[in-house]
């Protein structure tokens, strides 16, 4: 990789993981990789697959919101840098790419509102400013993801900086909003208040109660319109795969235990639990997490994924 090599080097740790397949640097690699090769769908489900395998490594995430930026979709690509935050509060180049994205969301803002009211000089005036202060696209040094331990143990910060290597980064947009980052960081590691303990865990009650009475419908109107299915799977497959997967048993049974709700922004939510599935021919427990924001008041799923 180091040499530019990134076909021979993507056989190498094929052959590598075909054998060690949970060696986290290894897959972090992987995707950088695949990413130099433009093979972006498969380097985004490589980066996908790690936060969902160790969500406590901060540097996948943020790798995923650069593919998202790329794409023009700066709201999950602002999702994805605020779970790397969550994870990791001083992770420098993710607070570097969410001022970015900030700005580059700002921009587009201006933009429309330009649109809609052409003789508003005072948006031309903040347009043109962003336009002065854009800065060239760079190589940022991150950090290369460790060798990683289950999710259940959390490396120390000195290790997760251990080894530098470059990846791609955000496009180039706006100064950064200097005080935005830091909120979104310390409203992700805080504990939700009681209101919104109460109506996630309400949420979440009546999510298991749709699934086990085997509601397709009702279980699917409890995603919100963006959801995005893990491993880059279409929605519409998704939801077909789920609407015959309650369908197909004779009983379903979901139990929730040990539920734990964190704010990620004033409309985000983040909520971790044991989940236990039961039906007339199978039957598993994992721990889940889900990733919510409200709409027109109620709580939907924007993610979803186990740990």
């Amino acid at each position: 990789m180091a040499q530019g090599q990134y076909a021979q080097a993507l056989q190498k740790l094929d052959q590598h993981l075909a054998k060690n397949p949970q060696d986290a640097e290894a897959r972090f690699s992987r995707g950088i990789a695949l990413t130099k090769l433009n093979r972006t769908p498969e380097a985004m489900k490589a980066f996908t697959d790690l936060t969902r395998d160790y969500p406590q490594l901060p540097e996948p995430y943020n790798n995923l919101a650069v593919l998202y930026a790329q794409q023009g979709n700066y709201e999950k690509a602002r999702d994805a840098l605020e779970a790397a935050l969550a994870t990791h509060p001083s992770y420098a180049t993710a607070h570097e790419n969410l001022g970015d994205i900030y700005a580059a969301l700002a921009g587009a803002s201006y933009n429309r509102a330009l649109t809609l009211d052409k003789s508003n000089q005072t948006v031309r005036s903040k347009l043109d400013l962003i336009s002065q202060v854009e800065k060239p696209i760079n190589n940022v040094p991150v950090a290369k993801a460790p060798a990683a331990k289950p999710a259940t143990s959390t490396p120390a910060p000195a290790a997760v900086a251990a080894i530098a290597a470059t990846s791609p980064v955000l496009p180039a947009a706006a100064a950064p909003v200097a005080a935005a980052p830091s909120a979104a960081a310390a409203k992700a590691t805080a504990p939700a208040d009681a209101a919104t303990t109460v109506t996630v865990t309400a949420m979440l009650n009546s999510w298991s109660q749709a699934w086990s009475s085997k509601d397709a419908p009702g279980y699917l109107a409890f995603y919100a319109d963006d959801f995005s299915p893990e491993g880059g799977q279409l929605r519409s497959a998704w939801a077909e795969q789920r609407r015959e997967r309650i369908l197909k048993p004779a009983r379903i049974k979901i139990g929730i235990k040990n539920a734990k709700t964190t704010r990620i922004s004033d409309d985000r939510a983040r909520v971790s639990f044991q989940q236990s599935y039961q039906s007339d021919n199978y039957s598993d427990s994992v721990n889940k997490i889900l990733e919510l924001k409200q709409v027109n008041g109620a709580w939907k799923i924007t993610r979803e994924y186990s740990r």
